[in-house]
């Protein structure tokens, strides 16, 4: 596997910087639909910003580069207060699985990437999908006393409990998915990809 070198790393948060105003944009407008806009909203930004992260494989393509994008955004919410360790946790696994699976190369296959972006994005959802799988009153808890209402919370768990935190996944991975693709129809002739 190729390396990332200071270039790259600086490359990645360059694309991490656009990328997050795609993640700002798709996180306020996925609110009108309420909590369940809420548990899809990573698959609103991949599906927005697949455009940066099919470049990002074609310009970088090494090793880090998914896992780094992710890690600057956890710490970018963290500074703004909503880190949260669940969320850290599952982004931060499915970013290195993202990454072994498309970052070889910066020739790997568009599918390759869009898998690697439904993975990833899935990893960021279920920063509140697993917290409502496995222990949703600490969930619960935790976010009322950061200020969420009881009302807000009660609504959230619902959307990302048993078969609706199932839809929110595929909805999720299934937007992301289709969010590389479009980035590929928009870079193709820049890339000179068939």
């Amino acid at each position: 596997m190729r390396k990332l070198k200071i270039k790259d790393i600086i490359m990645v948060a360059l694309l991490t910087a656009v990328y997050l105003v795609f993640y700002l944009i798709s996180g306020m407008s996925s609110m009108v639909f309420g909590a369940f806009g809420h548990a899809i909203s990573p698959g609103v930004c991949g599906l927005l910003g697949g455009c940066v992260l099919y470049f990002m494989s074609r310009k970088i393509g090494k090793f880090g580069q998914f896992t780094i994008l992710t890690a600057i955004i956890m710490l970018v919410f963290s500074l703004m207060g909503a880190g949260y360790l669940p969320w850290l946790i599952t982004s931060m696994i499915a970013a290195v699985i993202a990454d072994f699976i498309a970052s070889k190369d910066n020739k790997v296959g568009v599918w390759k990437v869009a898998v690697a972006s439904g993975i990833m994005h899935v990893g960021q959802a279920w920063g509140a999908i697993v917290p409502s799988w496995f222990f949703v009153e600490s969930y619960k808890k935790e976010w009322i006393e950061r200020g969420q209402t009881p009302e807000d919370m009660e609504a959230m768990a619902a959307m990302t409990q048993g078969i609706m935190g199932v839809l929110a996944t595929v909805v999720v991975f299934a937007l992301a998915f289709a969010g590389v693709y479009l980035g590929y129809l928009i870079l193709r002739k820049h890339f000179k990809e068939n």
